[in-house]
């Protein structure tokens, strides 16, 4: 393979690397997208790597060999679905918002560290968590923005729930509580009123028409191609396997219930069986009512995750990957 490195990565050409070196190991997508400098969460980790004195290296992370990295001293970021085992290994990954990311020693989403670290809402300055959440939040929702495009803003006739599907049934090892049609026919039978479904955008036209079936099936569920906003907004309650959709109803200050692993179940009811979700339903709002939505958000993101864009990502994140 040529060396068309243009950023502040270069490929590593075998497993015998420097003693003093950050070695990133990436899938083919991102592999070239780092290698071409086009990352700035890279871009600026590599260049205060190179100002520490190590090299900086690039691995294609879906090379043939095992899941073990040799035993060194580098320290090793990974981004993509292989999980490599080794010392000094971190994990990187896009957050459920754009423009923040995980950096972190166990893995990210429902892997991550804030499994294990407790949100206490005492702890949170009201005013920085304020004025965070307003920064972050209002950009996006009065732009209509997401993971990914949406469809135009439009006025939608209000719901008692909306469900928003994914593409997680078919991993090797399920992380999900209940399936897609359990969510659905559980919300349907929780309310009298309508139950918004909204397709996941990687569905296929045959899931989609199997949907569509199921929707037809039950007399207050509605197929919806809306806006993530504009569905989030006209409904009382947000429920999802794990899905980003879920965290960005924070955004909105509207009751989650979440029916999978994920780290921001501090934010959501978690739901096991269809049973407990019709539960979790009805009684969503009012456990919902006092909730902090603006420091667990500004918590989750701003205090557990890192944003390129700020003065201080670098000194956060060499802090994380180099910790005195």
């Amino acid at each position: 393979m040529q060396d068309t490195a243009s950023g502040i990565f270069r490929p590593a050409r075998d497993d015998r690397w420097p003693d003093r070196a950050l070695v990133v190991h990436a899938d083919r997508g991102w592999h070239d997208h780092i290698l071409g400098g086009h990352c700035d969460f890279f871009e600026k980790i590599g260049r205060a790597a190179r100002d520490r004195g190590l090299d900086t290296l690039l691995v294609r992370a879906d090379r043939p060999g095992g899941n073990t990295l040799p035993d060194g001293p580098q320290t090793h970021i990974l981004i993509g679905p292989k999980r490599l085992r080794g010392r000094q290994v971190f994990h990187a990954w896009p957050a459920y918002i754009k423009g923040f990311w995980y950096l972190d020693p166990r893995g990210y989403f429902w892997n991550s560290s804030i499994l294990t670290t407790g949100f206490d809402p005492g702890a949170i300055d009201a005013e920085a968590a304020g004025a965070f959440f307003t920064r972050v939040s209002r950009h996006r929702i009065r732009r209509n923005v997401s993971q990914r495009r949406q469809a135009p803003p439009a006025d939608l006739a209000p719901a008692d729930v909306a469900v928003f599907t994914q593409d997680i049934e078919r991993h090797a090892e399920p992380v999900h509580h209940l399936q897609t049609q359990q969510m659905i026919r559980a919300a349907a039978n929780a309310v009298p009123g309508r139950v918004y479904v909204k397709p996941h955008p990687l569905m296929t036209e045959a899931q989609r028409a199997w949907l569509a079936r199921l929707c037809g099936r039950l007399e207050n569920a509605v197929l919806t191609d809306a806006s993530v906003h504009d569905i989030i907004r006209a409904s009382g309650v947000i429920v999802s396997q794990n899905s980003a959709v879920g965290f960005e109803a924070l955004m909105h200050r509207k009751p989650v219930i979440t029916c999978a692993r994920t780290d921001y179940a501090g934010a959501s009811l978690v739901s096991r069986t269809a049973g407990e979700l019709r539960a979790n339903i009805r009684r969503a709002p009012d456990h919902f009512a006092t909730f902090p939505f603006e420091k667990y958000f500004y918590w989750f993101l701003g205090q557990n995750m890192l944003e390129p864009q700020r003065d201080d990502f670098t000194s956060r994140a060499m802090a994380i990957l180099f910790p005195a």
